[in-house]
């Protein structure tokens, strides 16, 4: 089989592939690839609204399985109880393994059946790169494992988009692969995340948290687990880790009292992973 071939077999079945370690070297030649010129697209309406439009049309509980979880702000969001909250109308979930994966995705299906909700699954390549070789565009996914993309019409006009990813599946991106993780403090995750990337959603998000005071700190007081701390040895390097650690000092010198002050113990955990 030529490399090109197999590069064309792994783009159009992004969203079956099982063996990931036997397809790392094509990976990464398509990554770098993606470095010329690449553009990176997503063809979902990404929007926010309070949860409650959600949560009145869709239990999160009665939908998601043990061994998968949501992650992100509507996680958080569901902690809290706060119907108000903004939230995406995306739910990204994460299952433990490719069983489980699969099995979150017939709980799901016969749940809209069951409510009669319009829905239909969305081709692989809904988050990707375009990329023009020798005058010829590619659509590349950006994802690949064990993952399913489902679009709901609910009712008043709200369209719902359920990502179901399998942890241990590849994210590509220019000039490097990243890996879906499973963490156990998930909430936790989500909040250093938010410092991480620290855009005007996630600061204003964070802001909103601080009127939870106890839940908030019930989440950071539980701290990371062994494996949580490993997998953040895999996604964080140094130059991650201190711009979680910039970002936090910034936030906190202009939130004086904040509740992510006592986030100063987990992150001297994450610093000393290295």
């Amino acid at each position: 089989m030529s490399q090109y071939w197999r590069a064309g077999y792994i783009i159009d079945k992004a969203n079956e592939l099982q063996n990931l370690e036997d397809h790392l070297q094509i990976l990464l030649e398509i990554s770098y690839k993606l470095s010329h010129k690449a553009d990176f697209h997503e063809r979902i309406e990404r929007k926010r609204i309070p949860f409650w439009k959600i949560e009145r049309h869709i239990s999160l509980k009665e939908i998601i399985n043990e061994g998968c979880y949501p992650i992100g702000n509507i996680d958080i969001t569901s902690i809290l109880n706060d119907s108000e909250n903004i939230v995406s109308n995306v739910i990204d979930t994460v299952c433990i393994d490719k069983e489980r994966t699969t099995e979150q995705k017939y709980k799901i299906i016969k749940y809209l059946e069951m409510k009669g909700y319009e829905y239909r699954f969305l081709p692989n390549n809904v988050y990707g790169y375009i990329l023009s070789l020798k005058g010829k565009k590619f659509e590349i996914p950006n994802q690949y494992g064990i993952y399913y993309y489902i679009e709901v019409k609910l009712p008043d006009d709200i369209t719902l988009y359920i990502m179901i990813t399998t942890a241990g599946n590849i994210i590509i991106k220019k000039g490097g692969l990243d890996r879906i993780l499973y963490f156990e403090n998930r909430q936790l995750f989500s909040i250093i995340h938010k410092f991480f990337r620290y855009q005007k959603k996630d600061i204003k998000d964070l802001e909103e948290y601080e009127e939870y005071g106890d839940k908030i700190k019930e989440i950071i007081n539980k701290g990371f687990s062994e494996e949580d701390i490993n997998n953040l040895r895999s996604l964080f390097d140094n130059k991650y880790i201190e711009k979680i650690k910039r970002n936090w000092h910034e936030y906190i010198e202009k939130h004086p009292g904040s509740i992510y002050e006592s986030l100063n113990d987990v992150i001297k955990v994450i610093e000393h992973i290295y």
